[in-house]
């Protein structure tokens, strides 16, 4: 039997999720983990107790985030993990809300909406393999948490999604705090090439 590694393509190479290449069709997690009954919370905080994650993935993040505990740096926090298409959906429905609220047209709205917020479908937040990191009551890009996590995601399997550098390439605003495993046969690759 063939051992499916959660959001890769059959040539091994990462599952790419954007507004050009949305989730393939019936495409289903591998085995998603409550995160707030799997995780150890002396190493991180769970915001919601519906967060989920791919297994592997959160194994990863768990090794990481001990990691980052050694080097000092015991608060983390997850925001956000596996999403489902219909979940995507309301947020993406409930800010196009706000901006029309606002008194932007829809097709303003709309556009928008889309520079912080994937249409359902098209966010990396389906695979499982996606994770919003942050400090709680923090400024996330002000943090030291931050400027470790740009540094030693990559010898973990994860990667920082949507840099600062790369917004004109991902059509995703800056997000410091978002990061996606690949694991790292992948993220090093991407590290030392400078690939988002």
């Amino acid at each position: 039997e063939v051992v499916r590694i959660p959001g890769m393509l059959e040539n091994g190479a990462p599952m790419l999720v954007n507004s050009d290449h949305h989730l393939p069709e019936g495409y289903k997690t591998v085995e998603l983990v409550n995160m707030r009954s799997y995780c150890d919370s002396s190493i991180v905080t769970i915001k919601g107790s519906e967060i989920a994650g791919e297994r592997l993935a959160v194994d990863a993040l768990l090794t990481m985030l001990r990691a980052a505990h050694a080097d000092g740096l015991t608060v983390w926090q997850i925001s956000a993990g596996h999403r489902s298409v219909e979940y995507q959906k309301k947020l993406f429905d409930d800010q196009v809300y706000a901006y029309r609220q606002d008194g932007m047209t829809g097709a303003q709205a709309r556009a928008k909406t889309r520079q912080t917020v994937a249409d359902p479908g098209a966010s990396e937040h389906h695979l499982g393999l996606a994770f919003d990191v942050t400090v709680p009551g923090e400024q996330f890009s002000n943090t030291q948490q931050h400027i470790w996590l740009a540094r030693h995601c990559w010898e973990y399997g994860f990667i920082l999604r949507y840099p600062q550098d790369k917004v004109e390439i991902t059509g995703i605003s800056y997000e410091p705090w978002h990061i996606r495993y690949v694991g790292t046969e992948h993220s090093l690759i991407m590290r030392d090439q400078n690939l988002c």
